[in-house]
């Protein structure tokens, strides 16, 4: 780490370039969050608005640009890179966009840590136009200056009207947003298995309202022999980075503990309450209402095991309804419902995002960027939310715009695998539910939520003191606040 710290120096000095520091920084191993907290509080050169558009660019970024025209230079192609999820989708809509506007844009999937590749790409200012990212990934991206936000965009005004409340906020950074939503879910919502249920005579009116309720009611299931372990909770983990850590961050945030104050700059608090929780994981994992084998589970592993009926409720993603009530995939298809939102959402908001990486473009070629992030993330040619809806139509992937769920062709396309006429309500009220956690846009966010994952493990095996876990977590995240400053 000292070595960072010598070529910050050289680079604060302007013995190095910005681009040589990162590069030299990748070279010894440096995660992003250590290169951007580096380079933050340095040159402002590092800030996307400082000096990194034409002036004519500069001047759109306080209001809007204008679409291109069709007689603009399109002698060079966009670049977008997505990663391996539905690629014949993708490569198909690429070919509309392309169709529509006489473009031939460069498309290609990354295999492999997708993230890592990107970041990799933006350190070495290598073509790119269009990319996926998270929300965590979207803030660490922004703050060196690797992305523009999107408040150029001459559609912004209406994006910002259309989006779901949660959403909005989880693609806001300084008040400016700075990518257009992919897909969205409400992860951590309640997948019921009613074959189950109905055995010990849980009916869909008596669905649980509170985490208490879920598990008070796994207990008597167990109690009745009904199933061994009952709940198939959010706490796979096995080279996941968004299991146990995110499933203990939903549940203290829907039950209202607090682990950071997102209204003090995400300072560190971790109340009693956080702490009870972990407790009361321990004690559900010592009376076996979860698998032995939880935290060995990928999320693959984690679907298909409630696919195989042995367990009442599961935590899961909301398009996951879908392969459960699969009959090809799920002996319970037909019988899956979501539990409703009654107070709390059951989950948070996660998301795919498409992002426009900053390269320095000419005023021409970021009209033509943000045209293409536009298509994909709102509105085509046709004025219609043709990309969103093709998911929720073919994937059951939800939308950020909340009238794709208003669609009679997507309302149709539900009909047909729904378990019930209440399905897409249910969903929507999820949806617009769902709360964003604000430390998710703090650069040391990734650095924590791999220590966070590592101690709730350790304190539920009962390889550590909850107590001693839950402290020391506190302290990791003050020394990361603390060293990284606010951002």
């Amino acid at each position: 780490m000292a070595h960072i710290y010598n070529d910050l120096d050289k680079y604060r000095k302007g013995s190095i370039t910005r681009r040589e520091f990162l590069a030299r920084a990748v070279a010894l191993g440096a995660g992003t969050p250590v290169m951007i907290a580096a380079l933050q509080g340095c040159a402002t050169a590092a800030s996307p608005s400082a000096g990194a558009l034409s002036p004519t660019a500069a001047a759109a970024a306080s209001g809007k640009m204008q679409k291109p025209g069709d007689s603009v230079d399109k002698s060079k192609s966009p670049v977008f890179r997505g990663w391996a999820y539905s690629v014949d989708t993708v490569e198909d809509n690429t070919k509309k966009f392309n169709a529509a506007y006489g473009e031939n844009v460069n498309y290609k999937t990354i295999t492999g840590d997708y993230i890592s590749i990107i970041e990799n790409m933006h350190i070495n200012s290598q073509p790119l136009d269009m990319a996926y990212s998270n929300p965590a990934t979207m803030n660490r991206w922004r703050v060196p200056g690797w992305i523009h936000d999107m408040e150029g965009f001459w559609d912004i005004d209406k994006v910002k009207a259309e989006l779901y409340d949660g959403v909005r906020d989880s693609l806001t950074i300084d008040g400016k947003i700075c990518g257009l939503p992919y897909f969205v879910s409400n992860r951590g919502c309640v997948h019921t298995n009613d074959i189950l249920l109905e055995k010990v005579g849980i009916t869909p009116a008596e669905y649980p309202k509170t985490y208490e309720e879920m598990y008070d009611q796994a207990r008597r299931i167990q109690k009745d022999g009904a199933a061994a372990s009952p709940l198939l909770s959010h706490w796979f983990s096995s080279g996941i980075w968004f299991g146990c850590s995110w499933g203990y961050l939903f549940e203290c945030m829907n039950r209202g503990a607090v682990l950071f104050d997102d209204k003090n700059d995400n300072e560190p608090v971790f109340d009693e309450k956080a702490l009870s929780i972990l407790n009361e994981w321990k004690k559900m994992y010592e009376e076996k209402l979860v698998p032995e084998g939880i935290f060995t589970m990928g999320e693959t592993d984690f679907i298909d095991a409630f696919c195989t009926g042995k367990y009442a409720y599961s935590q899961q993603q909301t398009y996951d309804n879908k392969v459960f009530n699969d009959p090809a995939k799920s002996v319970i298809a037909g019988k899956s419902r979501l539990v409703p939102a009654a107070g709390q959402s059951w989950g948070l908001i996660d998301e795919g995002i498409y992002v426009l990486p900053n390269r320095k473009q000419d005023d021409v070629m970021l009209a033509r960027d943000y045209r293409l992030t536009g298509f994909f993330g709102y509105r085509d040619h046709k004025d219609e939310l043709f990309v969103a809806k093709r998911w929720a139509i073919e994937n059951a992937l939800n939308s950020g715009y909340k009238s794709v769920l208003q669609d009679p062709e997507v309302v149709a396309a539900y009909k047909k695998w729904a378990p019930d006429e209440k399905h897409i309500d249910t969903m929507n009220s999820l949806l617009a539910v769902a709360p964003f956690p604000k430390v998710w846009q703090a650069f040391w966010w990734e650095e924590f939520n791999t220590v966070l994952s590592r101690e709730v493990q350790s304190a539920v095996l009962g390889q550590k003191p909850v107590k001693e876990a839950f402290d020391g977590l506190k302290k990791v995240a003050q020394d990361l606040k603390a060293q990284y400053g606010a951002a």
